[in-house]
């Protein structure tokens, strides 16, 4: 689907795509100097013919420029990934469109340009915007006016070859209506718990205590830990010309404990900052994944934190919310493995904690596996349940795929629950923050006539787009596992599991 662009953003997007441009010239032409051109490693093959670094980066050219016209967007600088797997995409079906021998009109060519929102102002093709895009996109990178036109006639042979891959899907009436009815049919349903805290497992054994404990040894560490003081130069107000002089400031206090004459020592930081009338504060000790600087999130901080050492305690100037940031080294404590007999009693209380956890689950799932084959045989649930001692409480009824919010406990996990259970069967057990539940689905009354008439087309459209997906996404797995074609292991077993 195409993004349509505010003709505002359109500007910025080119200039964007100039920057990029630029960037993929340099890399695809450097060479160093002397020894073997690692430009020349072979990247993959395609219909029998290896690819180099070199020619891989040519494609990558192409496949950006095929991402911008079809999407409206460059891909960002750690996109990288995303864009080597749709180069290589692009390449197979390139080749699946050569080897069927689809061609494309220059007439297509021409509607294929005007239609794209890219080039359109007020949903007209507008040519200054096109000479805008040549100008800051494809002259830079090298593009000529035929390779250009032939990138685009490869997207339109591509798209073509898709459709009558995608072509072949059906999704029966049948089909979209026992999803619509599973998501928009009003459920009857009830719950059983069983509460972990209810359960007395018996002592563990010391060599118990002693294998949980070296199985989960770096969950019984003690994480470093760091004590600063903190200056803060506040910038006077929000605009960059009031952060700038806040940075100015920040600076030259800090240049004094860098830039040091031969034979000087480094000053005191707390005699500085007396001399400079500001004020310090104590902050810890803290671990390295705590944010302990009231107002500040970024990670960054805690990080020149535990940079600091009794050689260098003090650091930079550091950007923050409101200003700037200089840290000093106040007292600093190693992290540390404690031993088996330190954290005996903790263990033991995990140990416990973890083995109500398994019986419980045992339990439930015990449980729900003779429940639905009683169900199957014909009993009753409200006999099942008391005969297991349990408790079944009735749910308020709801529609599963209703945006309107349930109020009852765990409703997040009952949603989807219900959605794949049919009428007289119990789900799996769901874990949640305190218990295990099993959710039983009783009934699951028609949908509204009105619901039912707006919905289905959607869920059916739905259906089918999913699955032309995974007709595309076997087609192009099997594609790449021919012979002739080898591509990077990443790359495979992302194909597999994302279109």
């Amino acid at each position: 689907m195409i993004t349509f662009l505010h003709d505002k953003l359109k500007g910025l997007l080119l200039l964007l795509l100039a920057i990029v441009g630029i960037s993929f010239i340099f890399f695809g032409n450097w060479t160093p100097q002397g020894g073997q051109d690692p430009a020349s490693q072979i990247v993959g093959k395609i219909g029998g013919d290896s690819m180099n670094v070199n020619e891989f980066v040519a494609a990558q050219r192409l496949a950006l420029l095929e991402i911008t016209l079809q999407s409206g967007r460059i891909p960002s600088a750690d996109q990288n990934e995303f864009l080597n797997f749709q180069t290589w995409i692009r390449l197979l079906q390139i080749q699946a469109a050569d080897q069927a021998k689809i061609d494309a009109q220059p007439d297509q060519l021409v509607s294929t340009i005007k239609k794209n929102p890219l080039f359109q102002k007020d949903n007209i093709y507008d040519p200054e915007i096109f000479q805008r895009f040549n100008s800051n996109f494809l002259s830079p990178q090298g593009f000529s006016a035929e390779r250009f036109n032939q990138a685009v006639l490869d997207s339109v042979r591509t798209d073509t070859l898709l459709r009558a891959l995608a072509s072949t899907t059906f999704v029966s009436p049948e089909e979209g209506e026992k999803r619509l009815q599973r998501l928009f049919g009003p459920v009857h349903a009830q719950i059983v718990r069983w509460d972990p805290t209810k359960l007395n497992p018996t002592e563990p054994k010391p060599e118990d205590l002693e294998s949980y404990y070296k199985a989960n040894i770096a969950e019984f560490a003690l994480p470093p830990r760091r004590t600063v003081e903190v200056v803060e130069f506040l910038a006077a107000g929000p605009s960059e010309e009031q952060r700038t002089k806040a940075g100015e400031t920040a600076f030259a206090f800090t240049s004094q404990f860098f830039n040091i004459p031969e034979g000087k020592s480094r000053p005191s930081f707390s005699s500085q900052v007396a001399q400079a009338k500001l004020s310090a504060r104590t902050f810890g000790p803290f671990s390295p994944t705590e944010t302990p600087f009231p107002g500040e999130t970024d990670p960054k901080l805690t990080a020149a934190a535990f940079a600091l050492s009794s050689d260098e305690p003090i650091s930079d100037y550091l950007p923050s919310k409101n200003g700037f940031l200089v840290l000093n080294l106040k007292d600093e404590q190693p992290g540390r493995t404690r031993p088996l007999s330190e954290v005996t009693t903790e263990i033991r209380t995990r140990w416990l904690e973890q083995a109500r956890l398994q019986m419980t689950a045992q339990s439930a799932q015990s449980f729900t596996q003779y429940a639905n084959v009683a169900l199957a045989q014909g009993q009753k649930w409200e006999d099942i349940v008391k005969s297991a001692g349990l408790t079944s409480t009735p749910l308020p009824i709801f529609t599963p795929a209703d945006d309107k919010p349930l109020t009852f406990p765990n409703a997040d996990r009952i949603r989807p629950a219900v959605t794949q259970l049919d009428p007289a069967r119990v789900s799996p057990p769901l874990r949640t923050e305190r218990d295990f539940i099993a959710v039983y689905l009783s009934q699951r009354d028609p949908v509204p006539a009105a619901t039912a008439a707006s919905t289905l087309p959607r869920i059916l459209a739905q259906l089918q787009n999913q699955r032309r997906g995974e007709i595309i996404r076997d087609w192009l797995t099997g594609r790449a596992t021919l012979p002739e074609n080898q591509l990077p292991p990443e790359v495979l077993t992302q194909l597999r599991g994302s279109l």
